[in-house]
């Protein structure tokens, strides 16, 4: 299998036995004193790096824009409702859900720091009703209710940066298909 990279200037995938040779000759005070060949880009003659493809679409990412496989544009594609929730669920102890609610939902400024398994469940019930009146609205085409799913995708994409998306990516990967 041969070695598949990407450049880093104009996102040109190429195998690497096709990368281009740059010869660099160093002068000091008019001596010569060597050569060094750069490896480039065949297509701008630019820096490259390794690359693989996201499990998911197949496209070609540098380590930098993959996580655990995924690439962002197709893990903000697999948060939906359920598996926002579900991940939240999974991640109890870091109280996601409960956040995500008193912040996004009910507006809140202030989230307990530690929280009981009542409030976790009030918490639980406010999003499933929330979810389900925002469903609903959509079915009658009702555009009164806010959609709540672009804070879900911030949430998990943004909020927690990269760190964030590796842990959801990670959550993704070990989940179970059901």
């Amino acid at each position: 299998m041969n070695r598949q990279c990407k450049c880093t200037d104009c996102g040109y995938v190429f195998d690497y036995e096709d990368a281009g040779g740059v010869r660099e000759n160093h002068w000091l005070d008019g001596e010569y004193m060597g050569s060094e060949t750069f490896l480039v880009c065949p297509n701008c003659g630019g820096d490259f790096e390794d690359a693989a493809d996201c499990c998911e679409c197949d496209e070609a990412f540098t380590e930098d824009e993959l996580y655990e496989g995924w690439c962002e544009k197709c893990l903000r594609e697999t948060i939906n409702y359920d598996t926002f929730f579900e991940y939240c669920e999974a991640n109890k102890d870091e109280q996601y859900l409960d956040t995500f609610v008193m912040c996004e939902i009910l507006n809140c400024e202030y989230v307990p720091k530690y929280s009981s398994y009542e409030f976790h469940e009030l918490m639980v019930d406010v999003y499933k009703a929330k979810v389900a009146d925002i469903k609903s609205a959509m079915t009658a085409s009702y555009k009164a209710v806010i959609d709540i799913l672009p804070a879900c995708i911030r949430f998990i994409m943004d909020d927690d940066g990269s760190i964030g998306r590796e842990n959801y990516a990670d959550w993704l990967n070990k989940r179970e298909v059901k």
